[in-house]
């Protein structure tokens, strides 16, 4: 079940960015077909549980596939800003320092997730690695939200002193609302590894369903409602480069 609704995202996402031509959307759409190949695998690996092959493809891709989700967030939101109000970036070069972090992330989680499922003597290390590797996700993506509220000020400021009909709220909104999910997520992983795996988290997938899952598939799934290729038009989608400065 899990596996099918990431696919039909990945699906409907597949379709919309051919719709729009919103290439900065394919990171995304690949941590969704990630998702969904782990929800797939994660069938016979719990109906296997020995099979250390199959746990660790399932439990490696969901834990760094948001890092993927989390990359095109950040293109999304230099978009944003170029696509109103350029003037008030709060840092030059905003998405690039943002996925050389996202980058790191990755590396991190994938390291302390290999050990983790591959040699049960040094657990406790791939454990530590990747939980520090989810800590930095959290302290990236809190420093990406504030320069969004602080780009969101600055908008709304100009906006009281010359009144636009730039559309850039709408795509906007969404983009905080997906990307608050993904930082819940994040923040939810953390407390479940503080528990170990022999806790009430790990113990129930409940909390997978609800805190990563349910999270995950809503933050997508706002994209499909409200498409940035809808609003971010023009300029930003006629040929292959995205500006990233003006």
């Amino acid at each position: 079940m899990a596996g099918t609704v990431y696919g039909l995202l990945f699906l409907a996402h597949t379709f919309q960015a051919f719709l729009f031509k919103t290439r900065y959307m394919i990171a995304a759409m690949a941590g969704t077909f990630l998702e969904s190949v782990a929800y797939w695998v994660r069938i016979p690996s719990i109906n296997d549980p020995f099979n250390i092959p199959k746990y660790a493809t399932q439990y490696c891709l969901i834990i760094v596939s948001p890092v993927l989700i989390a990359a095109t967030q950040y293109i999304m939101l230099e978009k944003i800003i170029f696509f109103s109000y350029p003037q008030t970036s709060p840092v030059k070069h905003l998405s690039v320092y943002f996925i050389l972090c996202d980058i790191v992330t990755f590396l991190v989680q994938i390291f302390g997730s290999t050990i983790l499922v591959s040699d049960d003597s040094k657990r406790d290390l791939g454990q530590a690695i990747l939980k520090a590797g989810l800590w930095l996700q959290v302290a990236s993506f809190a420093a990406y939200l504030a320069m969004a509220m602080i780009f969101y000020f600055r908008a709304q400021k100009l906006e009281q002193a010359k009144p636009s009909l730039n559309p850039w709220r709408k795509i906007f909104y969404t983009l905080m609302i997906s990307g608050s999910l993904v930082f819940i997520r994040s923040l939810f992983r953390i407390v479940q590894f503080s528990y170990g795996f022999r806790g009430p988290i790990a113990t129930n997938e409940t909390y997978l369903y609800c805190f990563d899952f349910g999270l995950l598939v809503l933050a997508m799934l706002s994209f499909n409602i409200v498409h940035p290729g809808s609003v971010l038009k023009a300029k930003f989608e006629k040929d292959a480069e995205i500006p990233l400065q003006p």
